[in-house]
């Protein structure tokens, strides 16, 4: 039994948090798609500015197809030989249709702004301090546009509002994964 299961969803959203709780409780086997992204960025001798990764994604979709960095994170996937896979950080629209053509499940992961926001202050993730709201807005804004990422939703299976406290959050993907397995085994 085979359980596939992509997260996207917007900054500072909880998709990490979804992502390592997936990977403790429920024994996945994780690729996270902007590490990826990051250890590009990291070769060309770039700062990991939220800016210099997208410019990085948007280059090497160009110079080797939209889905380069899912190729990438599929082949990944595949040589771990476990039978539960976790995509963490699908972006464009390419992304999530390779994710599906491979039996993903995906999960879109939201919260208000200002939530999110505060979130990214305290995770201190290189790059990504801000000093004021209006900026994570603008990187947003800028992010969505980009990557389609509208048009990436339109593949998405199930949509978490994570709004609320982490016990919450917790029983919801719980619930996800019952769901899934339970499908799964009368397949």
């Amino acid at each position: 039994m085979k359980i596939v299961i992509g997260l996207l969803g917007t900054i500072g959203s909880g998709k990490t948090t979804a992502s390592d709780y997936l990977v403790k409780k429920h024994g996945f086997y994780r690729v996270i798609m902007g590490d990826l992204v990051r250890e590009v960025a990291r070769k060309e001798g770039l700062e990991l500015t939220r800016k210099n990764l997208q410019l990085v994604q948007k280059k090497y979709r160009k110079k080797y197809g939209e889905d380069y960095f899912i190729n990438l994170t599929i082949e990944k996937l595949k040589r771990s030989k476990t039978k539960k896979w976790l995509i963490d950080g699908i972006r464009v629209p390419e992304d999530a249709k390779v994710a599906k053509q491979n039996n993903a499940f995906l999960v879109f992961i939201d919260a208000k702004p200002e939530i999110r926001y505060e979130r990214m202050q305290t995770r201190g993730r290189e790059g990504e301090r801000k000093k004021i709201i209006k900026e994570f807005k603008e990187d947003e804004k800028r992010e969505w546009k980009l990557l389609d990422f509208k048009k990436t939703l339109r593949y998405v299976d199930k949509k978490i509002e994570n709004n609320k406290s982490l016990k919450d959050f917790y029983m919801i993907i719980d619930k996800i994964i019952g769901k899934l397995t339970k499908i799964k085994k009368a397949e």
